[in-house]
């Protein structure tokens, strides 16, 4: 997460699990775990946090950058 805001704060952070059927997720379940598998060849590594060896955090506002940037728009 080099180029995140200083202001981030732990609002801005919700487990993955709960994140891939949260309404601020755009996309189908299936559709989320699999960008999270391909993270490092996606893009999508900065938008997730290692908690520890099977736990991961979404960081909300870079996962959101990093979708519109995939997206194009």
């Amino acid at each position: 997460m080099t180029n995140n805001p200083a202001n981030t704060t732990l609002g801005d952070f919700c487990p993955k699990n709960t994140f891939a059927i949260h309404p601020d997720n755009p996309l189908k379940e299936s559709e989320f775990n699999w960008l999270f598998k391909n993270r490092d060849a996606n893009g999508f590594k900065e938008a997730f946090v290692r908690v520890n060896a099977r736990k991961f955090l979404v960081h909300i506002p870079t996962f959101t950058a990093c979708l519109t940037n995939l997206r194009g728009a």
